[in-house]
């Protein structure tokens, strides 16, 4: 039960004094008992610290928020020297929201993994996050393709992926994507693993977070695509739309790895 009580009183804590630091928190933990700490006494606090955000996580996460803008930049490539379209740039994002699902699935999976008690709700969450998402992503794919597409690739039913798969392989979509996915993994790896977020994280709020870029970034986009495509797909209009993709991108990236 360790890891869940020290979960809750971290989240208690650093509500309750977001100007202190792990450190601090823990020297004032034991301040507030009084006596030196026992050994199953320093283990809680220990367990506590583990998953209270560091005070400095502020000035440093947004290095993978500049790294996401980074891989966001070879798509320019496509639409200045590769002859993208509209279609091309929409699909690449859209493709990259599968993406991004997966990411969150695993970090359900890998939230706060010395707490057996949240395994029983993973055992429920995940799958559901799975098909809830999966489904979600296919209408928002079957859209793309029917607004955007030209009837130059056939969806059956919510099966979005194998029209995508070959519209990837027409317009070259795949060493994008594969940067897209680098910059998501390095995110993954730096801020959840490695930072130490899975020990704090909540598998509501895990989620609940893609639904919220994926309607915010993507509904601006759509906006700015039937815009760009009722123009014919100028130069512009797309430099314009990948522009506010990254913005959009940048925003909600740093928002979300916010040690609040």
């Amino acid at each position: 039960m360790t890891p869940l009580i020290a979960r809750h009183i971290a989240r208690g804590l650093a509500a309750a004094h977001p100007e202190l630091g792990p450190e601090e928190i823990a020297a004032k933990m034991r301040a507030d008992l009084g006596h030196p700490p026992s050994a199953d006494e320093s283990r809680m606090i220990e367990a506590v610290v583990a998953r209270l955000p560091r005070k400095d996580a502020a000035a440093e996460k947004p290095l993978s928020a500049w790294v996401l803008v980074a891989a966001n930049l070879v798509p320019l490539a496509g639409v200045l020297f590769w002859g993208w379209d509209v279609f091309a740039l929409l699909l690449l994002f859209w493709m990259e929201n599968v993406v991004v699902g997966v990411f969150f699935a695993l970090r359900m999976l890998l939230a706060d993994l010395e707490d057996a008690a949240l395994w029983a709700a993973k055992l429920f969450m995940v799958p559901f996050f799975c098909v809830h998402y999966g489904m979600f992503t296919a209408v928002h794919g079957v859209f793309v393709f029917m607004l955007f597409g030209e009837g130059n690739y056939r969806v059956d039913g919510l099966d979005a992926l194998a029209p995508a798969a070959r519209a990837a392989a027409d317009y070259g979509l795949w060493l994008p994507l594969a940067v897209l996915v680098g910059s998501h993994f390095f995110s993954f790896a730096w801020n959840y693993l490695y930072r130490g977020e899975f020990r704090a994280a909540q598998l509501s709020r895990l989620m609940a977070q893609p639904y919220g870029r994926v309607v915010v970034l993507h509904v601006a986009i759509i906006l700015g695509g039937i815009a760009a495509m009722t123009l014919g797909s100028p130069l512009w209009a797309l430099l314009v739309l990948l522009g506010l993709k990254i913005a959009l991108d940048f925003k909600a990236h740093v928002k979300e790895h916010s040690p609040s």
